[in-house]
């Protein structure tokens, strides 16, 4: 759950024209081209498929309403939200980097006619579960154990996310009411943040 904050952090801050920031992202980056190059064409199969399904569509037109800007904006205006925000720019994450791959996959899922991936089942919650099955888990994982032993910006970052001081940021915004009025609002479209965690932790091979 703490990682996924991270992401809805990341989202926010595409509302606040955030300085560019550079080194985490560049780790984040070789992940997704493990991704890619190990099972690209799966994912881009699967999310064809999903594409025909109302209720996975659902999520993602939400995505792209002014109610979805807006409760970020709500969002973003709360104090605990911006100790979040504070936490992660102190690791130097590159926000734009995120954002940009957020509108990627909002604008342009992936069209290309291969051979199919069966969904498990229509929603998006559904699409998530079954990306994370065909991701590359042991290739991942060997590429998260290397960066922890060599890099020490990614290992330093990492390790802020599993800190008591990440702990005390994110309960705060956990226990807000209105977070988790938002929180809900996004499960009512679809969006499930425990699944976003699930996801979060998968491109890094750590499910």
């Amino acid at each position: 759950m703490k990682l996924a904050i991270v992401l809805l952090a990341l989202i926010g801050l595409a509302y606040s024209a955030p300085q560019p920031r550079k080194l985490f992202h560049e780790h984040f980056d070789d992940f997704m081209t493990v991704i890619g190059e190990e099972v690209g064409e799966k994912v881009a199969a699967l999310a064809d498929k999903y594409a025909e399904f109302d209720e996975y569509r659902t999520a993602l037109d939400y995505m792209r309403t002014n109610g979805f800007k807006t409760l970020v904006y709500e969002m973003e205006s709360l104090p605990e939200f911006q100790a979040v925000v504070a936490f992660l720019e102190n690791d130097n994450i590159d926000v734009l980097y995120f954002i940009d791959l957020l509108n990627e996959v909002l604008d342009g899922i992936a069209r290309k006619r291969t051979n199919r991936q069966e969904p498990s089942g229509k929603d998006f919650t559904s699409f998530v579960n079954d990306l994370i099955l065909i991701f590359p888990k042991e290739k991942l994982a060997a590429l998260y154990d290397q960066k922890m032993e060599e890099d020490e910006v990614f290992r330093v970052a990492m390790e802020n996310l599993l800190s008591d001081e990440w702990d005390e940021v994110f309960t705060a915004l956990w226990n807000s009411s209105v977070f988790q009025a938002e929180v809900d609002t996004l499960l009512d479209h679809g969006i499930d943040v425990d699944v976003l965690m699930k996801e979060i932790l998968a491109i890094f091979g750590q499910n």
